[in-house]
């Protein structure tokens, strides 16, 4: 896979000095330049590396000049930008969102079974018998507390989120489970996902 990342520079800051002049023209117009390193990800900054340098231009002479202890001062007081972090707070914010998207999912999905529904089809993770097995249960009815199901023709050794177009439920296999038993199944993840 092809990833570009690697490391670059950019400018975080530039200050105009007028209390030291240029050794060459004599002039007071000294710009300076910060600079600091960062780590990126397709051109995204993450974080910022290394140390941060400077660098001093006259704009009469149009010549670099070195000042070390004024640059080294520039560099103290210049403060690294909260946008270097920038890849950081994406990655962040997406860890954020699945996480709560997981979690209404999952409230979603209890609501679901502790209310179900004619229609609603349930994945079935089985693993009794130490060989991992998935299936579908889709609900026919419901009488007070017990809710008929139809088990699906077929048997999936992998999680699957909707049956295949030559699955079907078997209609004259009905099974039965109470509420109670569904929201203990769905607990315990025997029930892997809801549909309806």
């Amino acid at each position: 896979m092809f990833i570009l990342r690697g490391q670059r520079k950019i400018r975080i800051k530039r200050y105009t000095e007028t209390q030291q002049c240029c050794p060459n023209c004599k002039t007071f117009d000294l710009q300076v330049n910060v600079y600091k390193d960062y780590f990126h990800l397709f051109f995204i900054p993450f974080f910022p590396t290394g140390v941060k340098s400077s660098s001093m231009y006259c704009y009469h002479c149009s010549s670099f000049i070195r000042f070390d202890s004024l640059q080294h001062e520039y560099e103290k007081k210049t403060r690294i930008p909260f946008w270097l972090y920038s890849g950081l707070l994406l990655v962040g914010c997406l860890i954020v969102t699945i996480v709560v998207a997981a979690n209404i999912d999952a409230k979603e999905e209890r609501i679901f079974v502790q209310h179900p529904q004619a229609g609603d089809v349930y994945t079935i993770r089985d693993d009794k018998g130490g060989k991992l097995r998935y299936f579908f249960l889709k609900v026919n009815s419901i009488q007070g507390d017990s809710v008929f199901t139809l088990h699906s023709n077929l048997e999936y050794s992998r999680y699957i989120s909707k049956p295949q177009s030559k699955d079907f439920f078997v209609e004259d296999e009905e099974l039965v489970f109470t509420k109670a038993e569904l929201l203990q199944m769905l607990d315990k993840g025997e029930i892997s996902s809801v549909k309806r």
